[in-house]
């Protein structure tokens, strides 16, 4: 069973990890780890988006809703 309106048909894309994101999201982990649980992978998905001044589509607002600065939208699964 397809879903329409997941992700693809959002036209998603998947970017590459630069050296500007893997600072951006260790400085999310510093700021965020111990007050909201930041780990890793939310941390390069969050500065992924701030980084290309992208919108976030997520359905983990626990973890991305602390992140300033960033735009993002709640996905449902």
């Amino acid at each position: 069973m397809s879903n329409s309106g997941g992700l693809a048909a959002r036209g998603t894309e998947i970017v590459p990890i630069t050296p500007a994101i893997s600072e951006r999201a260790a400085e999310l982990i510093d700021s965020l780890a111990l007050s909201h649980g930041m780990r890793l992978a939310d941390a390069l998905i969050g500065a992924t988006a701030l980084v290309n001044m992208d919108t976030l589509i997520t359905a983990n607002v626990k973890h991305f809703g602390a992140v300033r600065g960033l735009d993002f939208e709640t996905f449902e699964p």
